[in-house]
């Protein structure tokens, strides 16, 4: 029978699920085609509405506000009556067939109903979606399949050479969290963490540990040193020589540490005799002891 649009949607939702969402114009031509085509009143109430002149129309349900290119009547909404606020679909045989038409609330049409095919097992992380005789899940970021119940996962990350790798979560999944350290001796080049995006990518590139540098050692007068690796990095060695006649003061070798500075300073080359004696070490006085009779 015939009612208004709010009885309409009352009698949809006690006996089906709502009154009918059109999501495209393919659902469109589909209910016209199933519709039965009543002569004296071919017009059906649809779930296309407003409250108020200056809103934009939306559907009831899932506030969609989808309208085809060709799916209002000619002249249509006209707002005739002014409180045009709810929308009929023609159907007959003339030329507005599947056609819409914005109408009183208060008028007297057939409702069209719908039975929702979604329930809470439809889709597992996500939302479903009616379709024509089917469904259809909108996923989540960061889940995928036809249901939602895939985890999407970033690439893999290794931990960077001479340093370590923590993540917040076990595998690689969304919104995983990663944080980089570099060993002692080594300095990061890049970011300290990075983040799986919901696009499957890391928020930054896998940062590097570079050996820490020491300061340059400048040439040694009257003698010449070489260094263990080249650049004069993390554990490098370096070892000095005097050339013949001269004497060295201080150590032959010195080793890059950790925290960027040289084990001690650069020896010197003299030919200062004394000068060297100076800075060797005393001996102790050692006290001989004779036994008496």
């Amino acid at each position: 029978k015939t009612m208004t649009w709010s009885e309409a949607r009352k009698w949809c939702q006690e006996h089906f699920t709502d009154m009918v969402v059109i999501q495209n114009q393919t659902e469109n031509d589909y209910i016209v085609s199933i519709l039965p085509n009543r002569t004296n009143s071919p017009y059906y109430w649809i779930g296309l509405t407003k409250n108020h002149i200056n809103e934009t129309w939306k559907w009831i349900g899932n506030n969609s506000t989808w309208v085809g290119e060709h799916s209002w009547a000619e002249s249509e909404p006209n707002n005739n009556h002014i409180t045009e606020f709810c929308v009929e679909i023609y159907i007959n045989s003339g030329q507005n067939r599947g056609k819409w038409n914005d109408e009183k609330c208060a008028r007297s049409k057939y409702p069209v109903c719908y039975k929702a095919q979604c329930d809470d097992s439809s889709c597992v992380k996500g939302s479903c979606w009616e379709t024509l005789n089917s469904t259809a899940c909108l996923c989540s970021d960061g889940y995928e399949g036809d249901k939602c119940q895939t985890v999407v996962d970033c690439p893999p990350l290794s931990q960077p050479e001479n340093g370590d790798l923590k993540c917040s979560q076990g595998g690689w999944e969304i919104n995983t969290t990663c944080s980089f350290k570099c060993n002692p001796g080594f300095t990061i080049n890049g970011s300290y963490t990075v983040t799986c995006k919901a696009n499957r990518t890391w928020s930054d590139l896998k940062p590097v540990c570079s050996a820490v540098q020491c300061p340059p050692l400048s040439q040694l007068s009257n003698g010449n040193y070489s260094c263990s690796k080249e650049g004069q990095i993390f554990n490098s060695t370096c070892h000095f020589e005097c050339h013949l006649g001269f004497f060295m003061i201080g150590s032959s070798a010195v080793t890059c540490a950790a925290n960027g500075h040289w084990t001690g300073p650069r020896p010197v080359c003299t030919s200062n005799y004394t000068q060297v004696l100076r800075f060797c070490p005393k001996k102790k006085k050692s006290t001989l002891w004779q036994k008496t009779k």
